[in-house]
This record gives structure tokens, C-alpha cells and sequence, in this order.
């Protein structure tokens, strides 16, 4: 048996360091705020995805200059109910699959994008826990202190 792909329904790429981030407009997201953003991607029929969702809230307060935001493909009832079980704080917004393959360019799970706060990528990759959240996050260079929050991606800096 032979698998064959629809070419007008594949992504060409995955969104990596220096394209926009994608449109999160439809799932109710808010966009680019001149803020950094950590996105994370996710579904809840993967497994690696529902293994990540405890490392979360630890993510969240290790690196608090960035704004977190989960955007999960599953019924917005289930999302809801996942975010009062572990307690979150963060904001979560549920996306319908197809929406997150074709409208936002994301296939991969689960998967996280730095923006900076300049509506491009920083820094992005596949996640499956909390010290790979923070590997990408070491990856930005810090400019101004820590004081400040602000990160520039590799390559960027002066």
C-alpha cells in the first residue's frame, strides 16, 4: 500500500525562528503586544502533549517575563476542565484541529514559539517537557539585564 499526501493540504514549513507568528486571532489569542510570549501548542488526543501539561505551571514561573499562552486542540469543554484541574494561571485558548494545521501552520506536537514581542519567531521547537521549554528559553540571550526581560535570539545581538 502506497500513502500519498495531499500537497495542496501540506505545510511546506514548520514556523521556525524569523517568520510571524502565527495568526491567533481565530482561536480568540491575542496577538503581538510588544510583551514576550512563550505559545504552546498542543493537542489533547497526544500523548506527549498530555504528558507536558504538568510541566506548565512550572514553566510558567520560572521564566515570568514571558507571557504564557496554551493553545490546545480538543473540545474548548475539555480545555476548560484541564485548566481548573492543574490550576493554571496562564491563559488557554481551544483551537479545532483543523484550524491549527491549516490557519496557524502548526502539525507537530506539542510545540512552542518565543516571540519576543515583535510578532516574529525568536525561538522555536517540539517540547516534551519542562527542561526543554527552558533549553529553547537559554537559547535567547539576554540584553538589558534581567531586570528589564528583554531577550534577543541568537544572532540578533550586538
Amino acid at each position: 500500500m502506497t500513502l500519498r499526501l495531499n500537497a495542496e493540504l501540506r505545510t511546506t514549513t514548520v514556523p521556525r525562528p524569523g517568520m510571524p507568528v502565527p495568526d491567533l486571532g481565530r482561536a480568540g489569542a491575542p496577538g503581538p503586544n510588544g510583551s514576550p510570549r512563550l505559545l504552546i501548542f498542543a493537542s489533547l488526543f497526544c500523548a506527549d502533549c498530555l504528558e507536558l501539561l504538568s510541566h506548565l505551571a512550572p514553566v510558567a514561573a520560572a521564566i515570568p517575563e514571558y507571557r504564557l499562552l496554551l493553545l490546545a486542540a480538543g473540545d474548548p469543554k475539555e480545555v476548560r476542565e484541564m485548566s481548573e484541574y492543574f490550576g493554571w494561571t496562564f491563559e488557554t485558548f481551544p483551537v479545532n484541529v483543523r484550524e491549527m494545521h491549516e490557519g496557524m501552520g502548526v502539525r507537530v506536537y506539542p510545540y512552542a514559539i518565543f516571540d519576543i514581542g515583535d510578532g516574529k519567531i525568536a525561538r522555536a521547537g517540539t517540547v516534551h517537557n519542562e527542561h526543554e521549554i527552558l533549553a529553547l528559553a537559554a537559547g535567547l540571550l539576554m540584553k538589558g539585564g534581567e531586570t528589564h526581560g528583554l531577550h534577543m535570539p541568537d544572532g540578533i545581538h550586538a
